[in-house]
């Protein structure tokens, strides 16, 4: 139930205060509901209303309530918000448990509402002449410093699994953002809705829909990552093994990455034609974007490489190019490299 005075309490905490509050309000053990008519609800729509309020103050615009960016608009902004942070809470939650977390919605959805309250005041202060857009953008950065923090505390992230679950549920939430921008109408906008609520848009085999069954294959491609670990030799030479091992793949990761890339110019084309965009679609084009961006580590881990080894010999190879000849590894590493540059250019291209 909506109640102003606990609301404003929240925001006001929440910029204040913030660790007490997170820790009050986690205590009250509120559902999603609750948050949604306490916090989430009311602080999209009176940080919509009031940005859109000083915008129209501060630039003269007083056809605010006409054409497509007036309440018509807003109105649709509005859908979007919700969408777009009742998605991310999803993305979050249910990449806690892929990192040995709790995945718990109720949770997560209150993490994510009380760690963008600076962003939220931060929308409206950014529509100040001069100043606006340096308030926005401290504030923008002061709640993902906030949702960092919060996210132990709520989801139960252990503090070794906290950046590359921050890292990925971040880029999970971008890339679907950028999707509902510039993907999806108006008129796509209700399928998609009656999808992600238990349509007839068919998801993985566990039940969810098909992006999130990437996102998890992917949070444990790169939890195996991370563990794997390399113990470098005393001389700090590559051997030749490792060499052809490190050239092998550059190749395989250039070759999954046009494939990635070929995947996405297909799903772009079909841009034009908004109704025939499906969760499906939506699924395939997340997974290409974060194929795309982890392929490297596919292509070692899949073939049973050692991560950790293969970022050694990268950087290895990185100081040799650059440094030459500064010491008797460092020669030794420039002259293999040299000796594998015809291969490894045609590789990496």
């Amino acid at each position: 139930m909506f109640d102003p005075n606990k609301t404003v309490e929240l925001i006001k905490g929440g910029l204040l205060e913030p660790k007490q509050t997170w820790a009050s309000y986690q205590g009250e053990n509120h559902d999603w509901k609750a948050t949604a008519a306490l916090l989430t609800g009311p602080l999209i729509l009176v940080s919509m209303v009031l940005t859109a309020l000083f915008a129209w103050v501060f630039s003269s615009h007083y056809m605010i309530m006409r054409g497509p960016g007036g309440l018509g608009g807003l109105l649709l902004g509005l859908v979007f918000a919700v969408i777009g942070i009742a998605l991310a809470s999803l993305i979050f939650s249910y990449l806690a448990g892929m990192f040995k977390g709790e995945p718990d919605f109720n949770r997560g959805l209150a993490a994510l509402s009380l760690a963008a309250i600076p962003a939220y005041v931060g929308n409206i202060l950014g529509t100040l002449p001069w100043i606006g857009w340096l308030l926005a953008l401290g504030l923008g950065i002061l709640s993902l410093v906030y949702l960092y923090q919060i996210i132990p505390l709520y989801l139960k992230v252990p503090n070794d699994k906290r950046v590359p679950h921050f890292a990925l549920s971040l880029l999970c939430t971008l890339v679907v953002a950028f999707v509902l921008a510039t993907v999806l109408g108006v008129g796509s906008m209700a399928g998609y809705q009656s999808s992600m609520m238990g349509g007839s848009t068919r998801g993985g085999t566990d039940g969810s829909p098909p992006m999130f069954g990437e996102m998890g294959r992917q949070a444990q491609l790169m939890e195996q990552a991370e563990a794997d670990r390399y113990n470098p030799p005393d001389n700090g030479r590559i051997s030749e093994s490792q060499m052809g091992r490190y050239v092998d793949v550059m190749k395989k990761t250039a070759d999954f990455t046009r494939e990635q890339t070929a995947t996405l110019r297909q799903l772009e084309k079909r841009k034009g034609d908004r109704d025939d965009i499906s969760l499906g679609d939506l699924g395939k084009f997340t997974g290409s974007i974060m194929g795309a961006l982890t392929a490297e580590m596919q292509v070692v881990k899949t073939g049973g490489g050692n991560w950790a080894e293969h970022m050694w010999v990268k950087q290895q190879l990185q100081i040799a190019r650059i440094q030459k000849d500064i010491s008797d590894e460092v020669k030794h590493n420039y002259a293999l490299y040299q000796e594998f540059a015809e291969r490894l250019n045609r590789a990496e291209r």
